[in-house]
């Protein structure tokens, strides 16, 4: 391997490769960042959706007897998932910026230090991909929603 260039470096001493480069000598490229947190995503969407279905069961039940088609249970369950998305992503945005600032200036040391840019591109890929996977959550729960009994859950105590 040739040496192209020269950089400043935040971090010992290494080489820094291009993407082409690094697959033929390594074999592939890591996405694990990304997987790590779309499944964060995800299972922080399901959990807070499934707390919400769980606290409305007895709404739920009641809306089903009178013979509310499948999608319009699930509009009356999932309409406010949007906004508090929209709320939260926007939330996210701006804590984000201030918490990724945070967290790099603190963990400067001597033999490592960190850049704070972020591309603005990432926000719109976070805004795209927060509705996506609320969108998906929706999805999911919309069987669970089927799947509700509703005899059981109107003769439950609270």
């Amino acid at each position: 391997m040739t040496v192209s260039a020269l950089c400043e470096n935040f971090v010992y001493n290494y080489i820094y490769m291009n993407k082409e480069t690094y697959a033929e000598q390594m074999g592939a490229l890591p996405e694990y960042k990304s997987a790590c947190a779309g499944s964060l995503a995800f299972i922080v969407l399901y959990n807070l959706t499934n707390i919400n279905i769980t606290e409305w069961i007895r709404e739920i039940a009641t809306i089903k007897v009178p013979g509310f088609y499948a999608k319009e249970t699930a509009d009356y369950v999932f309409r406010e998932n949007p906004v508090l998305t929209a709320m939260g992503a926007a939330a996210g945005l701006w804590l984000g910026k201030w918490l990724h600032w945070f967290v790099m200036y603190n963990i400067n040391i001597d033999m490592i230090s960190f850049t704070t840019t972020i591309a603005p591109v990432s926000y719109v890929w976070n805004l795209i991909l927060t509705f996506v996977f609320a969108m998906l959550v929706n999805g999911i729960l919309y069987f669970k929603l089927e799947k509700i009994n509703m005899a059981e859950s109107l003769k439950s105590i609270e």
